[in-house]
């Protein structure tokens, strides 16, 4: 019932103190049992309707046109994040951050990733399959950082996120490509040990426990 109260001037203040939060789910290749990557998700500790869900904060975005502008704090904390995992000389591969087809549009997206580290952007569905996004999306990945999506498309990519049940053809026309592949949305073992049998190694999902904080993320990583 929070939305009904809050405003999208509300979010855009709490991004702007710091009022936003960041929290983790986790990407395990499963053979190892190691970490392979986490995927950055937005949390708003409100101080006076308690946690804020992402549909919520999704409402406000959009009523409030502020796609650009919430991916640009996304894309900072996760980078700052990652730049202090890397102090800690935690071994974790990525940080991966969803971001909204509108902020692909904008000039700032290419600004706002530059002389980031370990950062894998995951597109919006249908964006990799849309030609207009593919000079932004070079321009991306020529800076070092990644790409992901949910599809094989004809532009270059990292990684390609699949759901339950996840499709073994395509599976292996990702790896022909050398890509990454995920599992992503697993809940139960059955829909893991069903993308493991695919070929598929690396899982995400609540098959693993809900999303943790960065502490946890380096303890685990360690592990």
């Amino acid at each position: 019932m929070a939305i009904v109260r809050l405003r999208p001037a509300d979010l855009r203040d709490a991004l702007r103190s710091d009022g936003t939060s960041l929290q983790f789910q986790v990407q395990v290749h499963v053979p190892s049992g190691t970490l392979a990557g986490v995927e950055a998700l937005v949390r708003w500790p409100h101080f006076q309707y308690g946690m804020i869900g992402p549909q919520e904060i999704a409402q406000l975005v959009m009523q409030g046109d502020l796609h650009v502008e919430f991916d640009a704090w996304v894309v900072r904390a996760a980078a700052r994040q990652a730049d202090e995992w890397i102090r800690q000389g935690v071994p974790l591969p990525l940080v991966s951050v969803n971001v909204w087809e509108r902020t692909l549009r904008s000039p700032e997206l290419v600004k706002v990733v530059e002389g980031t580290q370990r950062l894998e952007l995951e597109l919006p569905r249908g964006a990799a399959s849309d030609a207009t996004h593919a000079a932004t999306i070079a321009r991306v990945r020529a800076g070092g950082v990644r790409i992901a999506a949910e599809v094989v498309p004809a532009i270059d990519i990292d990684t390609v996120k699949l759901r339950p049940p996840v499709d073994a053809t395509t599976v292996q026309a990702a790896k022909a490509r050398g890509l990454r592949v995920v599992a992503e949305g697993v809940e139960s073992a059955e829909q893991q040990d069903q993308a493991l049998g695919t070929g598929c190694e690396i899982v995400q999902g609540f098959v693993f426990g809900p999303e943790v904080s960065a502490a946890e993320v380096s303890t685990l990583a360690k592990r």
